[in-house]
This record gives structure tokens, C-alpha cells and sequence, in this order.
């Protein structure tokens, strides 16, 4: 049944509520239904075309709507499209364990599937507290996190990042945790100080410490120097603390490799991937553990080792199915050098239309994401943008007259584009961006500075 526009937008307008969305804001404006997809690009239901410069949430890897995804996941279709993961397996879920562990660092080899990235945090998180209470150590209960760190919105997700704009409301329930300081890009050590401060005070109390390795997304791409996780797994070994990296944002191909603890060769006790794990189409997690801890978990039911945790769509049928083919086409490009090329183009696509850009402070980039940091301009007597005005937010909006979607917040638009995005969208992307930058901040600030949003000194 085709339903016409207007009667979507009322029901849309009159009972959602979406999500990292200020609803107020959002029933004043003309909502975006998008109808269909192809490759790199969104279609909205009145034929406009978008591309997909956020990857669906940074989920989307080989396009959308791809013809070999799509066959992975009507063949599982047309046998078992759910089924429980409680004392029952199925052909999927078991291929796709042995192809996870058959890319993850060496001593993984266990794998707890949920539906998301903040459950395969918690996961890791109640793994760590019951691995230490079965082995004698029930004082170990303290969590480490790093500055700045995103980790996902339930409570021990929370708990061991750092994000206050998202979360410091709810933090008087947070569980315990210590934070040390992140690195700058070229200088770890500082970070590396206060970490060990932290762990000789605290290592003996604490269970787990959570890193987003390489570059903490949700942060803004803020960078870390190449060999800082593996001074983190050091100091983590030698206090006798679990390491927990979550790859949610960059595993599975988003910064050129396959994973960042496999590249840099550190194996953590816990490893959290979600998604780009199904290439986006559909809600899947795994956390990877070792079989050192899988061991202390085992015994009689009547030892009350079992970890009675778990998820009614864990390990989905269809989502396994299509996550299968979404790492063997991933493996592909990896191993031919395609997407390796396609990071390098991107890089120097960046550089080229932002690095020197009047109204653009600082770059962040490694792989395909990217972070654009605003400023009124070097000629400006102001230093920065208010924040709360959220000028990447409403340039965001701005784009989307320009065909591009992307997501800005407060004074930082973030690019993250899909794996197989070609060089002739990178082109796109980047001229409609950097040309909408001009614009806007020309019409809605500079001129019209009143009028639309104001500027803090």
C-alpha cells in the first residue's frame, strides 16, 4: 500500500521519537523519509538523492542494497530467519564464529553475540566482574576509561566512557571508574604518566580498562600515536587488569585494515565489534574473549559459574548470515589493496579541500573518517563558534540542499563515508562540503550574524 507524504510526515511528526534528537527542534522542520538506496546513495520519497556521507551511522560498507549481500540474506531467508542461541546453534552463527576468530588477533577464540555495540561493551564488562569473583578476586571492581572515551548509552557503557555532553546527567548512577588523560597525536606521553598513576593506585581494585584504539570517533577522530596501545597493554598485563578494545567504530575495514588490534598485533581479553559487522544491514554484536577466560566460566550449574546474560535475537539467523559475506567480500578488498587505495585517496582528497580552508580550524583523519573542525575564519577577530549553537549541526542540514548527508556536533562535521565509496564521489563529497562551508558561514553568520546563530569570543 503506498501511503502519500503528508500522511507520513503526521504520523512521523505525532508519535516517534528519534534518537540523539531534540524533538522540539525536529517537529519544526519538513521530515526526511528516505524510501530506497543504491551504492553510496540515499533516494528520499520524493526522488531527491543523498550521498551517504555518515555511512548509516557508520555501519555501511559495500553499499547499499548490494546484489551479493542481498542473496546472503534471501537464501538464510528462505530457511531460518530466527531461531534462540540458548542451548541451540545453527550453521550460520558457527561459520561466522570461525570467520571472526579466523581474523582476530591470535588467543581469541570465543565469541558472545548480541544485537549492538554499547551490549557488546556490557557484555565485556560483566565477563570481566564474574571472571574475577570465580577466580578469587572479588575486590577487583573498579573500571578504567579513557578521556574522552564513547563506549555506548547503557549504564556500564556509560560508566567507562568519558562523553559529559552525552551523559554527565545520569552519572551519579555510573558504576566506578577512574579515567587517565588521552594522548595528543605525536606525544603519548603524558597520557602514558597518568595511566600508570592511576593503575599503581587503583590496578589491585580494578577489573577492566576500555579503550577505542586508534581513533575515538564519537569524540570527533581525536588520533592516538602509532605504539599507544600497545604501551596500554603492557601497563594493563602488568597489572594484572583486563583490556577491553572496542572496535565498534573502527574494526572491520574503516581504518584500512581489518582490525587495529590485529594490525598492531596486541590481543586483548575482550574485543567488541558491532557495526560494520553486518555491512550494514542489520543489528549485530560480538564480543571476543580468550579461552582462559572461557575456562573459568565452566562447571556444574550448581557452582553458579553459567553467565546468565544473554539477548533474544543474539546471534540472528539472517544477521549472521549476511556478516558472513560481508567479511569475505571485506577480505577481498583488503587483501587486493582496493580499499587501502581508496583510504589513500581520501586522505589526500581531505588535505586537499580542508587543510587550508578559511573557515576550517583543524583536521582529523586516519583511513575513511574524518573530523572537520569550524572556525569564523582566520580574518576574524572571534576565536570560536558558541558551541551551543551547533553550527556543524545546522550545516548539516544545510548540505542536505547540496545532496550530501553527513553529521555535525557542535562545531565539528564528521565525515564517514561508506567502504566502497568511489573517487569520483570522494570528488563530490568534498567540493559540495567545502563550498557549503563557505556559504553558510558567509550567509548565516558573518552577514546575517544576528539573524541565525551567534558567535562567542
Amino acid at each position: 500500500m503506498q501511503i502519500d507524504i503528508n500522511t507520513l510526515n503526521s504520523w512521523d511528526k505525532f508519535y516517534s521519537w528519534h534518537p540523539f534528537t531534540q524533538m522540539q527542534e525536529y517537529l519544526e522542520q519538513k521530515p526526511l523519509h528516505i524510501r530506497h538506496a543504491k551504492g553510496c546513495w540515499l533516494y528520499d520519497i520524493e526522488g531527491r538523492r543523498y550521498l551517504d556521507g555518515n555511512a548509516s551511522n557508520w555501519t555501511n560498507v559495500h553499499g547499499h542494497s548490494n546484489p551479493e549481500l542481498n542473496e546472503a540474506l534471501i537464501q538464510q531467508l528462505a530457511n531460518l530467519q530466527q531461531s534462540s542461541y540458548k542451548d541451540l546453534s545453527h550453521p550460520a552463527a558457527s561459520q561466522l564464529c570461525h570467520e571472526l576468530i579466523s581474523i582476530s588477533p591470535k588467543g581469541l577464540n570465543r565469541c558472545f553475540f548480541t544485537d549492538n555495540g554499547a551490549c557488546s561493551v556490557e557484555t565485556a564488562l560483566k565477563l570481566s566482574f564474574q571472571y574475577w569473583q570465580l577466580t578469587g578476586n572479588p575486590q577487583k571492581k573498579l573500571i578504567i576509561g579513557m578521556e574522552g572515551g564513547y563506549h555506548g548509552d547503557t549504564f556500564g557503557a556509560m560508566s567507562a566512557g568519558n562523553s559529559l555532553s552525552f551523559h554527565q546527567r545520569f552519572s551519579e548512577w555510573f558504576l566506578p571508574t577512574h579515567h587517565f588523560i588521552a594522548p595528543q597525536p605525536n606525544d603519548m606521553s603524558k597520557s602514558l604518566h597518568n595511566l600508570d598513576r592511576v593503575l599503581e593506585t587503583y590496578g589491585d581494585q580494578t577489573a577492566i580498562l576500555f579503550l577505542e584504539p586508534s581513533v575515538q570517533g564519537p569524540r570527533g577522530m581525536h588520533l592516538q600515536p602509532q605504539g599507544f596501545l600497545q604501551a596500554v597493554a603492557e601497563r594493563c598485563k602488568a597489572h594484572r587488569v583486563h583490556l577491553a578494545l572496542d572496535e565498534v567504530f573502527v574494526g572491520l575495514g574503516r581504518l584500512g585494515h581489518m582490525l587495529v588490534s590485529a594490525a598492531e598485533n596486541v590481543t586483548p581479553d575482550f574485543l567488541c565489534l558491532s557495526k560494520t559487522l553486518t555491512g550494514g544491514y542489520l543489528p549485530l554484536a560480538v564480543t571476543l574473549t580468550t579461552q582462559k577466560i572461557y575456562d573459568a566460566f565452566l562447571g556444574d550449574f550448581s557452582e553458579g559459574k553459567t553467565f546468565l546474560h544473554g539477548h533474544t535475537f543474539a546471534a540472528n539467523p539472517l544477521a549472521t548470515a549476511v556478516s558472513i559475506k560481508n567479511i569475505e567480500k571485506l577480505k577481498k578488498r583488503i587483501e587486493s589493496g582496493a580499499l587501502q587505495r581508496t583510504c589513500d585517496y581520501f586522505g589526500k582528497s581531505i588535505e586537499s579541500y580542508f587543510a587550508k580552508h578559511s573557515f576550517v580550524k583543524a583536521v582529523r583523519q586516519r583511513g575513511l573518517a574524518c573530523a572537520i573542525e569550524l572556525y569564523p575564519g582566520c580574518n576574524s577577530s572571534l576565536q570560536t563558534f558558541n558551541p551551543n549553537e551547533r553550527v556543524a549541526h545546522h550545516l548539516s542540514f544545510y548540505l542536505r540542499d547540496k545532496e550530501i548527508l553527513l553529521r555535525g556536533f557542535g562545531n565539528t562535521l564528521l565525515i564517514v563515508p561508506p567502504l566502497c565509496i568511489t573517487d569520483l564521489e570522494i570528488d563530490f563529497l568534498c567540493k559540495q562540503t567545502a563550498a557549503a562551508i563557505s556559504e553558510y558561514i558567509y550567509e548565516f553568520i558573518i552577514y546575517r550574524p544576528r539573524k541565525s546563530l551567534s558567535i562567542a569570543i
